[in-house]
């Protein structure tokens, strides 16, 4: 009996392991964007005196913040207690997260890199703007898209072994 015991407590903690590695990822990301508003806020502050590069910077940089602030808070979701139903509960709230992330993110993302483009162009041709513009737009959704596929794939088996030991 006592076996049973410490394999279901074994299967709790893999759970919790795995679900503390989803916010750790999640952090990772409000970092990012922490880090993305910070240098557009640097880069506006030393080109201040040109206004076409200052401005768009600006944007994007409140851009980030507003979707750090928005997205990408999960304090909400830590857990509380170390139970399968708080557990089970936290891991409900980081899925609605994730979709209202996923439905969210690539749109922020496309409009922050519009908002560099004129810092861009001006050390740089229009073409190779272009080029260097959709190629890290593309590279940023292919990523970005696998990332979402291995959090959902994630939350899923989370979820089923919770399921499974609730029942």
């Amino acid at each position: 009996m006592k076996n049973s015991a410490t394999n279901t407590q074994d299967i709790f903690q893999d759970q919790l392991k795995n679900f503390k590695a989803l916010l750790a990822g999640s952090k990772m990301a409000k970092l990012s964007a922490i880090l993305l508003a910070v240098f557009s806020l640097v880069t506006a502050f030393k080109f201040r005196s040109n206004l076409e590069q200052a401005i768009p910077l600006l944007i994007g940089a409140i851009i980030q913040i507003v979707y750090t602030i928005k997205y990408l808070q999960v304090s909400d979701i830590k857990q509380k207690s170390y139970t399968q139903m708080s557990l089970q509960s936290s891991v409900s709230k980081f899925k609605e997260y994730m979709s209202n992330r996923k439905k969210y993110e690539m749109p922020v993302m496309a409009l922050y890199a519009i908002t560099l483009i004129p810092f861009a162009l001006s050390n740089k041709s229009v073409s190779f703007v272009i080029s260097v513009g959709l190629l890290g737009i593309a590279l940023v959704s292919f990523l970005g898209m696998l990332a979402f596929k291995k959090v959902d794939s994630n939350i899923a088996l989370l979820e089923a072994t919770l399921k499974n030991e609730l029942h």
